[in-house]
């Protein structure tokens, strides 16, 4: 593992402020001043940080099939329901990557790594997210032209990378689709103004990680492996 990040895995400092450390000379390996963030350390390394021993923190992450009516909040008095309910106790100290609001359900990852929870999350990284959505009414084509062009809406710029259509009627349309951010209610703001309700929104994959037939208000563990499969654009 590079320095920086088993530096910003110890949970004392993000990545950025670890190349800050290291280039400053308050970190040594073996008791050997480093100056290069991107070395690697091995498993019987000891690490210190301005003459301070540091360990990797343990971390956790799950899979998390949200069913619809539970807040994604952790504590929230006015809930009737929320995710720690569905999870054992030793994870209540795992956070929500992302939104997903009480009457969407789906996919949900918890973890307590903030650097992993950052590149899920943050733009720049453009992760996808995909989700199943079913609106009121017929999907007219001039509008899912302007839902990948974007519409304002209380000073955000809402927008979809890719919308593809599954089935349509008089009634309701059913479609796929895809976005690499995630502003509060994103979707269903965006259908909003394009005069659409929302009547179900799923979400599916995040990154190259899918929900696949993991059952509702079930959760399960993510393998080491799977971590960067998430983090696929």
């Amino acid at each position: 593992m590079r320095l920086n990040l088993y530096i910003a895995k110890s949970g004392i400092a993000s990545r950025r402020s670890a190349d800050q450390l290291v280039s400053s000379g308050k970190v040594t390996i073996n008791d050997c001043r480093v100056d290069k963030p991107f070395i690697k350390v091995r498993d019987n390394d000891q690490v210190r940080v301005s003459g301070e021993l540091i360990k990797l923190k343990e971390y956790s992450y799950l899979l998390f099939n949200k069913p619809k009516g539970v807040t994604t909040t952790l504590s929230d008095r006015f809930a009737n329901k929320t995710v720690v309910d569905f999870i054992p106790k030793k994870y209540h100290g795992l956070y929500p990557v992302g939104r997903l609001d009480k009457n969407s359900h789906g996919l949900l990852i918890l973890t307590n790594d903030g650097d992993f929870c950052y590149k899920l999350t943050h733009p720049k990284f453009s992760v996808e997210k995909e989700y199943l959505i079913k609106l009121r009414g017929a999907l007219k084509f001039p509008d899912r032209q302007k839902a990948k062009q974007g519409v304002r809406d209380a000073g955000d710029l809402l927008k979809v990378k890719k919308i593809m259509m599954l089935s349509r009627d008089k009634e309701n349309t059913l479609c796929k689709v895809i976005i690499s951010e995630g502003k509060k209610r994103h979707l269903r703001r965006l259908f909003k103004q394009l005069g659409y309700r929302v009547l179900d929104l799923k979400r599916v994959r995040v990154g190259g990680l899918v929900i696949g037939s993991l059952k509702t208000g079930k959760y399960r563990i993510l393998a080491e492996a799977e971590l960067e499969k998430a983090l696929a654009g």
